[in-house]
């Protein structure tokens, strides 16, 4: 059975009114999916690897045994969506494992795009350590986006509430995520306002220098077991 989070203007911080729907999502919504993520994060990395490299990592997520993706729906219309795994350095050995799956969407995006060839070099990297390592029993937030003409509803808070409570169903002790440390305050300020402690600031590359933030509770371990190193 699929499982579903009702979100209203006290329960989820949405617009007093509007009713939104979190559920579990399936792999007929992965289509809708990457439309929000495009139109999200327009000019991102992942985004101009182009909708197969999408869909392939998405489906990948639905297909771990330990991730999921939620989405948000009003009136039958997707408008957001937020995706992690525990056991994250489980899930990276997985991608690892399945790299031949990305390796032609990637090339044909190398292809188009010579420019992507060092953030592709960075994403491989990235890949091999976090499959090497990490807390235990943690749960990854990696991607979150809520289409531009739903923002401002409290979409957002929903999903990010619904997230963690779906890790805390799969015996997490805690969730951590990264996000742009600069020119992105708004999503600073709801991650702080959720509960989530800053752990860290580090330069990921050049020019981008990333927040880490950590949700602790959901086991009996204590935060500092959780941060992601």
């Amino acid at each position: 059975m699929t499982r579903r989070y009702v979100t209203d203007g006290h329960v989820g911080g949405i617009a007093k009114g509007l009713t939104h729907l979190v559920r579990q999502a399936t792999a007929e919504d992965l289509p809708r999916i990457i439309t929000v993520h495009q139109k999200a994060f327009s000019d991102f990395f992942l985004t101009r690897l182009g909708n197969e490299f999408l869909r392939r990592y998405y489906a990948l997520v639905l297909d771990y045994r330990a991730g999921t993706v939620l989405v948000s729906e009003h009136c039958g219309i997707l408008e957001g969506f937020v995706c992690g795994f525990v056991e994250p350095s489980e899930f990276y050995r997985l991608m690892w494992c399945n790299k031949r799956t990305f390796a032609l969407p990637a090339l044909s995006a190398l292809v188009r795009h010579p420019s992507l060839a060092t953030g592709m070099l960075h994403g491989v990297q990235r890949v091999q350590v976090s499959a090497s390592r990490g807390p235990a029993r943690s749960c990854e937030l990696s991607s979150i986006a809520v289409a531009p003409e739903a923002g401002g509803n409290g979409l957002g808070r929903a999903l990010v509430q619904a997230f963690v409570a779906w890790a805390s169903s799969m015996d997490a002790q805690c969730v951590y995520l990264t996000t742009d440390a600069d020119g992105n305050e708004p999503a600073n300020a709801l991650y702080r306002q959720i509960g989530f402690q800053h752990t860290q600031r580090f330069l990921q590359r050049k020019g981008r220098w990333m927040n880490e933030y950590v949700i602790d509770g959901l086991g009996t371990g204590e935060i500092a077991r959780c941060v992601h190193e």
